[in-house]
């Protein structure tokens, strides 16, 4: 009989089709002791549905499937991406969830499959689980497209200004890493859950499960492809940066070096011994009462040039 309940606050529960879909979420020792009562779950694999692991593989009981999925939330769209965990358990007639992190994907589905002219979409649990999956990697697919859309926006921005994107880009590649992490294990998880699906919940679920191994797969790539693409706007951020930095270094090294003959100058008549038309020795006025300023700025205006024509010359700028 169709129906939902909550236990313990922890658990809905929801029948269709004779299936019946369990999602825990933050399950305590009580409710994890409930389930493995009830169905016959083995506790050390109640226990990694709570603590974090990394399965790259479906593990076969007797009576049961058994596997670890990893998925990612964004609580705004183009936010931080964080990574979730959920165990699943496949019986005959039973999918179990569960999770201690929130899980919009699960949410969405479950609301799916409690509308009533929704439920005849299922017709086993093992359809129930290849939607659960599909769903995840319609999420990741969904953030993978985010990512397409930034990377676009970040070309025009690192071939277009000249100003620093290294933040924007190590967003996104930050980003970029942790969505491969998740889908990489997926490959060889989904290759393996596809061979034994046969065997356990029927035939007919094959060609399910290699569409997702497709799905997977393609997604695999489109990231592959994005890792490439924002380390290319990486170096050529760098680049560009780099060669910025470079020309103010070239401007203020000639700013300085043009004033290096004023300096020397200033510095030998700044000294308190007697110089050729200095204040303590004869004074050179035959050009007026500035002469000796004159002289001083007109040999370093020519030392000035003499340099910048000789590194012009050498095209040092």
């Amino acid at each position: 009989m169709d129906g939902h309940s909550e236990v313990g606050g922890s658990v809905r529960r929801h029948s269709f089709n004779g299936i019946t879909w369990v999602d825990v979420d933050v399950p305590g020792q009580t409710v994890l002791t409930q389930l493995e009562q009830e169905y016959g779950l083995h506790p050390v694999h109640l226990r990694e549905t709570v603590r974090k692991v990394q399965h790259n593989e479906v593990e076969h009981e007797r009576d049961y499937l058994f596997l670890v999925m990893h998925y990612p939330t964004q609580r705004s769209n183009g936010g931080k991406i964080t990574v979730g965990q959920v165990g699943v358990f496949l019986g005959k007639d039973y999918v179990i969830t569960v999770h201690v992190k929130e899980a919009p994907f699960l949410d969405g589905l479950y609301a799916h499959f409690t509308r009533q002219h929704e439920k005849q979409e299922a017709r086993s649990a093992g359809y129930l689980l290849y939607r659960i999956i599909t769903e995840l990697l319609e999420t990741i697919e969904g953030m993978t497209d985010q990512i397409d859309v930034e990377l676009d926006a970040t070309e025009d921005l690192v071939f277009a200004n000249r100003s620093s994107d290294a933040e924007r880009i190590g967003g996104l590649r930050e980003k970029i890493i942790r969505l491969r992490r998740l889908v990489g294990p997926k490959r060889l998880l989904l290759e393996d859950l596809r061979e034994q699906i046969g065997d356990f919940a029927g035939k007919d679920l094959t060609h399910y499960y290699a569409h997702a191994v497709k799905m997977v797969n393609r997604l695999w790539e489109e990231l592959d492809e994005a890792r490439e693409t924002v380390e290319i706007y990486k170096d050529a951020d760098y680049i560009t940066s780099t060669e910025r930095t470079n020309q103010i270094l070239a401007v203020l090294t000639l700013v300085f070096t043009f004033t290096i003959p004023v300096t020397v100058v200033a510095s030998l008549y700044g000294m308190n011994v007697p110089l050729p038309g200095g204040v303590t020795g004869n004074v050179w006025t035959f050009f007026g009462r500035y002469t000796t300023f004159g002289l001083a700025l007109a040999l370093s205006t020519a030392f000035a040039l003499a340099m910048y024509l000789y590194f012009h010359k050498k095209k040092w700028f």
